[in-house]
C-alpha cells in the first residue's frame, strides 16, 4: 500500500482518522492514522480499520468512545482552512473574547429573560 503524510498539502489524499483518548492532553481527540494516495488501497485499509476496531470492542480491548473514520482531503486542505479563519477574524464574523463581549453577552441574556417574564 502506498502511503502517504496526511499533511502534506500538495496532493489529494484519503485519511483515514481515528477518535482516542489522549494521555498528552487528557481527553479525547482525532488522530490521523494513515492516508493513501489510491482510494482502492484507501478503502481496504478503512474497512479493516472498521472491523479491528469491532472486534476490539467484542474484547472489550477499546474505550466505548474510540471511532474510526475517513475523509477525503483536497490539494490546499490545510491552507485553505487557515485563511478561512483569518478571513472570518478580518471580517468580524469570528471574534475573540473579551470582557467588552462577555459584558454585551451577559446584558442580552438579561434582557431576554426579562422580556420573557413580562410575556
Amino acid at each position: 500500500m502506498t502511503e502517504v503524510d496526511p499533511y502534506d498539502d500538495s496532493i489529494v489524499r484519503y485519511v483515514i482518522r481515528r477518535h482516542q483518548y489522549d494521555p498528552e492532553t487528557k481527553h479525547f481527540r482525532w488522530f490521523y492514522e494513515s492516508a493513501y494516495d489510491n482510494k482502492r488501497q484507501y478503502q481496504k485499509r478503512l474497512q479493516n480499520a472498521f472491523d479491528e476496531l469491532a472486534m476490539c470492542r467484542l474484547g472489550s480491548g477499546v474505550h466505548i468512545k474510540e471511532q474510526v473514520s475517513g475523509q477525503k482531503l483536497e490539494v490546499g486542505y490545510f491552507s485553505n482552512s487557515k485563511s478561512r479563519r483569518e478571513r472570518r477574524l478580518l471580517q468580524g464574523t469570528f471574534r475573540p473574547v473579551n470582557w467588552r463581549t462577555k459584558m454585551l453577552f451577559w446584558f442580552s441574556s438579561i434582557s431576554s429573560r426579562i422580556q420573557r417574564k413580562m410575556h
